[in-house]
């Protein structure tokens, strides 16, 4: 593990959720900081997917740190829902009273199924200033409370994705209030292998805009 980086765990509803924290390379404590969620890990997703790993590789180099961490597993679909909103509820918590975080410069980033999580709990994470979603499912964004959230966020998806239609996201978004930025990677599909780099990259730009002073 790099020098950078540490392992830790919290508590959630009596069961222990693992994580890692990611200091930044760059800058001096207090951090602004990050909390990035997986994709589904009924289909393999965990903290360590390689996107969500170019992200917080990509936070760290701006000064930015990063919690990753793996959502608790259910063979309930449903419970695994309601399950990963609170692990992403508590995740939030831990930054905000860790003191080597800037508790009012947060951001939550999410990726497919940990992008539905945010969008799910989001009425829950008022410390966080600021949202990003990597191929996020559109019934999500859609059915829950983000067309009137007024923070700002980010969306970005491959313009080949089967499971993320695109333009059905582009509609969705372009309905928000908030102050939103969308934008499509050409040749892309949902796993974005080859494109992890760039997906950081992008993210990255996005929060340092946001959280950095």
């Amino acid at each position: 593990m790099p020098i950078n980086e540490a392992l830790v765990s919290y508590e959630v509803d009596g069961d222990q959720v693992n994580g890692i924290i990611v200091q930044p390379t760059l800058g001096e404590a207090p951090y602004s900081g990050v909390v990035v969620c997986h994709p589904h890990p009924l289909f393999g997703g965990d903290m360590n997917s390689p996107v969500v790993v170019a992200i917080c590789s990509a936070l760290s180099n701006r000064g930015i740190a990063s919690l990753r961490f793996n959502f608790r597993q259910s063979v309930e679909g449903e419970k695994l829902n309601e399950t990963s909103a609170r692990d992403l509820e508590m995740g939030l918590q831990l930054f905000d009273d860790w003191e080597m975080v800037n508790s009012v410069r947060l951001g939550l980033v999410g990726y497919s199924f940990g992008a539905a999580a945010i969008a799910r709990a989001s009425t829950n994470l008022t410390s966080a200033r600021a949202l990003a979603f990597v191929s996020p499912p559109v019934a999500a964004i859609k059915q829950f409370s983000l067309s009137d959230d007024t923070r700002p966020c980010y969306f970005v998806v491959g313009g080949r994705d089967r499971m993320v239609d695109p333009e059905g996201l582009s509609e969705v978004v372009s309905s928000m209030k908030s102050q939103t930025n969308f934008e499509t990677l050409d040749g892309a599909d949902h796993m974005l292998g080859g494109y992890e780099r760039e997906i950081g990259e992008r993210v990255g730009d996005f929060m340092a805009r946001i959280l950095l002073p």
